[in-house]
């Protein structure tokens, strides 16, 4: 991981003689907190290592900002570790190196040089809620969709609304999407341009409507790959995801957690109606996700610790990883979708 340089008044003397960018080099930015996993550290100019010359600092998981003269990092504490340097009163940007104890390994890489050709999955969501006499239309044009393509690429997630289901998460999504105050809607990749308002009483019509948006969005493909690692730790799920990508700047990225088998009535349905792919939790508290340092070959690697202790059942739960970049519009759409056991992996899929 390497960053560029941006002005500041710090640091270090006028050597008069060594030329390039400014930056602060960090060989990972996810490390595990036992003492002895770590992370080099070296600012450049250039090609050339000016550590020696520069000054260093390191602000700690409580805020403390200390002078760093070590070379390489390595701690007992999780938490996040912020990085930056001076050299000749010109500041680099921030890095983060994030601790974290007990990290689940990543299952290995099958073409670890290649950052291109990606298997593409979308993120179809559902939005619903038990109050809703129309949402079994469209949950029955889901399944029927399914029945028609078994071998789909889409990854479904049911976004509730105004019922025991709901919480901010949900109605961080279905505001981001605009979806107002109109039950059931479907839309894909977190994009509100692709979305089906209401729902068609003839599920096979419902389901080609559902196919077109789905097929529309997988055509497009994808720039990120996604591989994930997860360790279910009691009232909590600890997922390591690294990212792969091609000329992605801004990337972000969310997990979300899914709960099936939850029985609440349903009007339009069954007084025992059972409600699968509930979005129950997230690593972020924004609907596409938060931001992942990629370093310059396009790669990135987070940790992410999730509270479940407001889950029914963890046996009834997975995973869902999605990266999201930004359109046209500035826009964070979903770029690519990949789920995930609780106590499981999922490697990076190719083409």
């Amino acid at each position: 991981m390497a960053v560029t340089a941006c002005s500041g008044n710090d640091g270090g003397e006028d050597s008069g003689t060594v030329s390039g960018d400014l930056t602060l080099s960090i060989s990972k930015t996810v490390i595990e907190a036992n003492g002895t996993d770590a992370v080099t550290v070296a600012v450049m100019k250039g090609e050339t290592d000016i550590t020696s010359q520069s000054k260093v600092y390191m602000e700690d998981p409580s805020g403390n900002t200390s002078s760093f003269k070590e070379t390489s990092f390595s701690t007992t504490t999780e938490g996040d570790y912020v990085f930056y340097a001076y050299y000749e009163g010109v500041k680099t940007e921030n890095i983060t190196v994030r601790a974290f104890k007990n990290i689940p390994s990543l299952p290995a890489d099958s073409k670890p040089e290649q950052n291109t050709g990606f298997a593409k999955h979308v993120l179809a969501i559902q939005h619903t809620g038990t109050w809703c006499q129309n949402c079994p239309y469209m949950k029955r044009g889901i399944d029927a969709y399914l029945k028609a393509n078994p071998d789909n690429c889409a990854v479904f997630v049911a976004s509730h609304n105004g019922d025991t289901m709901a919480g901010d998460l949900s109605n961080s999504v279905n505001n981001y999407l605009s979806i107002g105050t109109l039950y059931p809607q479907f839309s894909v990749d977190l994009n509100s341009a692709n979305k089906i308002s209401g729902a068609l009483s003839d599920a096979n019509k419902q389901a080609e409507q559902i196919a077109s948006l789905i097929d529309e969005s997988a055509s497009n493909g994808c720039k990120t790959g996604i591989s994930v690692a997860a360790e279910n730790a009691r009232n909590s799920v600890v997922v390591n995801v690294k990212v792969k990508s091609t000329n992605v700047e801004n990337c972000r990225v969310a997990v979300w957690l899914l709960e099936d088998g939850i029985v609440a009535e349903q009007n339009g349905g069954s007084v025992n109606e059972v409600h699968n792919n509930v979005l129950r939790a997230s690593s972020s508290t924004v609907a596409y996700g938060d931001r992942i340092q990629l370093d310059a070959d396009g790669a990135g690697q987070n940790v992410y610790r999730m509270d479940v202790s407001n889950v029914h059942d963890l046996s009834n739960c997975r995973l869902v990883v999605f990266t999201a970049v930004p359109n046209a519009s500035g826009r964070f759409v979903v770029d690519n979708v990949v789920t995930c056991p609780l106590d499981g992996q999922t490697a990076f899929e190719y083409e």
